[in-house]
């Protein structure tokens, strides 16, 4: 049987107990995170080093089993709360900076959305690197009042991007867009996936009708448009303020129709914490039962949980790849 572990340094100083704490990860948001509970007491005996967690603080998480740790986290907290039963303590990634980091006041001129990106890592974290597959582009872009989280909130608001950091990378695609998966975790229904927390299901192509429309204008200011799919169910529109091109809009489109409309499993399942999962990986899933089911997809978010019961990852899915 297999022994919880875990390691979480505040600051550079190691915790000594521990309730629980959640990790967060997902494709849609802009910043992982995790929520670390602790006991204020254990046998009637405060515990004075709560006292000494802050905001800004460096956080690292690593779990594991019989002393083999993986780090699953690295941030900084984002705030301290206490309730009846002791701590809490909400931490964010490296997106934390990006919400410290006041931007230059300057307006720019027909800025693509990478060169606004390389602006505001430039400014934060020279070191991260910048994966953008977004041809799109803005007439004018004003950054004005603004923290370097504000301009990211910003972009992916008006651009409908999927934005997140993940193994030292940020990563920036066009919606339903999925980037390159290099990893693929198996995972098979009778034996690695809990029957708790199961959501899996299993729909074909025939049973989600689904109309898709993309909107935008070219440099010229004429309007494009590009429509998949057919009426009488879902309708998902995506309009755009900046400067698109057909070719764009056609791509989106395109894989805005493929990710929603498909015979194969939604939603999502519970799991042990073994094997490593991160999300934009590949979930390769087969069914003993019905092999036709078989098929890999994009994990759009994992949250990983521990405490005294165990270890569990709840897995959600994206796009089918295959």
């Amino acid at each position: 049987m297999y022994k919880i572990d875990w390691k979480i340094t505040i600051d550079g100083r190691d915790l000594r107990i521990l309730d629980s704490v959640e990790i967060t990860r997902d494709t849609e948001n802009l910043t992982d995170s995790a929520v670390i509970k602790l006991p204020s007491w254990v046998y009637n005996r405060y515990i004075k080093d709560v006292d000494t967690i802050k905001r800004d603080q460096t956080v690292s998480i690593s779990l594991g089993y019989d002393g083999d740790l993986h780090q699953e986290f690295s941030g900084y907290i984002r705030s301290v709360e206490r309730d009846p039963s002791g701590l809490v303590i909400n931490c964010q990634d490296e997106i934390y900076k990006f919400n410290q980091t006041i931007m230059e006041d300057k307006p720019y001129d027909k800025p693509t959305v990478k060169d606004l990106l390389n602006v505001v890592i430039m400014a934060v974290q020279p070191d991260l690197k910048l994966n953008c597959k977004y041809d799109f582009a803005y007439d004018k872009f004003t950054i004005k009042n603004a923290t370097a989280l504000d301009v990211l909130k910003t972009i992916q608001d008006e651009c409908h991007c999927m934005m997140y950091i993940k193994d030292g990378v940020f990563n920036v695609t066009p919606p339903y867009i999925t980037p390159e998966s290099t990893k693929i975790v198996r995972y098979d229904t009778s034996k690695n996936v809990m029957a708790d927390g199961y959501s899996l299901k299993y729909k074909d192509k025939e049973d989600r009708k689904l109309k898709v429309t993309a909107k935008g204008k070219d440099k010229t200011g004429k309007e494009l448009t590009a429509e998949r799919g057919e009426g009488g169910g879902d309708t998902e529109t995506f309009d755009y303020k900046g400067i698109a091109t057909q070719e764009m809009l056609d791509s989106i489109a395109d894989n805005m129709y493929a990710t929603k409309s498909f015979s194969g499993y939604e939603g999502g399942f519970q799991a042990w914490y073994l094997p490593l999962v991160s999300k934009g990986d590949t979930a390769d899933i087969s069914d003993p039962n019905d092999p036709d089911r078989n098929g890999k997809y994009f994990i759009k978010s994992v949250v990983t949980t521990c405490s005294s019961g165990g270890i569990t990852r709840k897995i959600t899915l994206g796009k089918k790849l295959s």
